[in-house]
């Protein structure tokens, strides 16, 4: 499965990111894998769940429809399957994007406010673009070797 990222189309500098387990939109910074994500099938293939690539047993998913960086309480933790589940559907404002609709509350997307992820229904021209974003893969970044010397 691919690492991706996600670009808010109307804060085009901002990625959706994880900090202090909860989700933000924020401008790149170290660590820089907390702008990663694996996107996981559930079953079909435009429903799927975001898996933090540095912490691999948590997903984003809504609590009191906030979103946050948790794992399953057990194997049968049918409301967290549930609530780390979106679907993966075209742009609200940009059909060349995507946008995250809720699996339990259909009338609810992914969206940015604030610069926090929350869980809310895209009723407005400012929400459809809060909630699309650009899935991207991530740049690598190359280090200078440390410690070899130059030659002549």
């Amino acid at each position: 499965m691919d690492v991706v990222e996600f670009r808010s189309i109307n804060q085009p500098d901002h990625f959706i990111r994880h900090r202090n387990f909860l989700g933000e939109l924020t401008r790149q910074d170290r660590p820089r894998e907390d702008f990663h994500f694996t996107v996981v099938p559930r079953g079909r293939p435009d429903l799927v769940s975001l898996r933090s690539k540095n912490f691999p047993k948590l997903f984003l998913r809504h609590r009191d429809f906030r979103i946050h960086l948790e794992g399953p309480s057990g194997p049968e933790d049918q409301l967290f399957a549930k609530d780390s589940s979106f679907f993966l559907v075209e742009g609200l404002a940009d059909p060349n994007a995507i946008s995250l609709q809720s699996f339990n509350f259909r009338d609810r997307f992914l969206r940015h406010r604030d610069f926090h992820l929350v869980l809310e229904p895209a009723d407005s021209d400012l929400a459809r673009r809060d909630a699309t974003f650009v899935k991207e893969f991530p740049s690598v970044i190359i280090d200078e070797p440390v410690g070899i010397p130059a030659t002549d």
